[in-house]
């Protein structure tokens, strides 16, 4: 049987606090009152805002789209890939997975919840910044250039997935797989660094051939904004992968061996759950030699 992520065994998910970008980030969430505090007006004010912002440019794209600049530099198709709806639909999901993450919510267990709706937002402002893309710059592009776009940001991903999770597996079970090797790290590198030369060169293509696609703006600035989008959507989304969910995943385990977990790291009932958990969770104390003054 194949071996998951998510079936370690106690002892085994310890070994995940080896990893120096999990280890940097407890140390980091810990050392932060925004994660750790069970109630933080900060976070409430970056939510607020955070869900502000993405009305605020779900509705300037409707207008641009409704009422077109006549000086833009790109004929756009006409459609807003975000509209309105779209930003209610995202929101009302975002809202409902976060809710579900606050579940049986305990104070050992906030920093991991927090970062994890922090990986949801950002997962949901990356999809906005694409379907911005799209509506802007799309006619302009053309069809196959926007396959070209994505299926080249999809195989660079695909590879940095693969070899984060075959490291995770390799961290908590203590088998290298030889499948990864120096060979697939440089493959990796030299996708990424390719990655910009090939979306550069379809520019060059577009700005030979104009029948690809009709160029009306600067080109060095499209360039620009085309390779800002792509670096954009790899350093955010690789990021993700590498650092934050990793990170998710060892507040899985946390939450998953709880008692394990707050034996091993010596904690107390109260300093592990806090008195509001165990206040609703009574059947924690139960064989347990610590009182609690409710």
């Amino acid at each position: 049987m194949k071996k998951s992520i998510f079936r370690a065994g106690f002892y085994e998910s310890r070994r995940l606090r080896h990893d120096g970008f999990i280890d940097y980030m407890v140390k980091d969430t810990n050392s932060r009152k925004i994660y750790t505090k069970p109630f933080s007006i900060a976070r409430k004010l970056f939510s607020f805002f955070g869900i502000l912002f993405m009305f605020g440019f779900s509705a300037l794209m409707e207008t641009q789209i409704h009422h077109p600049d006549p000086d833009a530099p790109f004929d756009t198709w006409g459609i807003n890939f975000y509209p309105l709806w779209l930003f209610f639909l995202c929101w009302f999901l975002w809202f409902l997975v976060c809710r579900k993450n606050l579940r049986r919510k305990y104070d050992a267990k906030i920093p991991y919840t927090s970062i994890l709706n922090l990986n949801l937002y950002l997962i949901w402002m990356v999809l906005a910044l694409n379907l911005f893309f799209i509506t802007v710059i799309g006619r302009y592009l053309t069809i196959l250039g926007l396959v070209l776009f994505y299926v080249l940001t999809g195989i660079i991903l695909f590879m940095i997935v693969q070899f984060r999770m075959k490291s995770l597996k390799i961290r908590l079970y203590g088998v290298q797989d030889p499948s990864v090797t120096a060979r697939q790290k440089k493959f990796i590198e030299v996708i990424t660094g390719l990655g910009g030369i090939i979306v550069a060169g379809w520019m060059v293509l577009k700005f030979l051939f104009p029948k690809i696609g009709e160029v009306k703006g600067d080109f060095l600035g499209t360039i620009s904004f085309i390779g800002m989008v792509f670096f954009a959507n790899i350093i955010v989304l690789s990021m993700e992968v590498v650092m934050m969910l990793p990170y998710s995943l060892y507040g899985y385990y946390r939450n998953k061996y709880s008692e394990e977990y707050r034996e091993f790291e010596g904690k107390s009932l109260e300093e592990w759950y806090g008195k509001k958990y165990l206040n609703k969770h009574k059947e924690l104390l139960e064989d347990k030699n610590e009182e609690i003054n409710f």
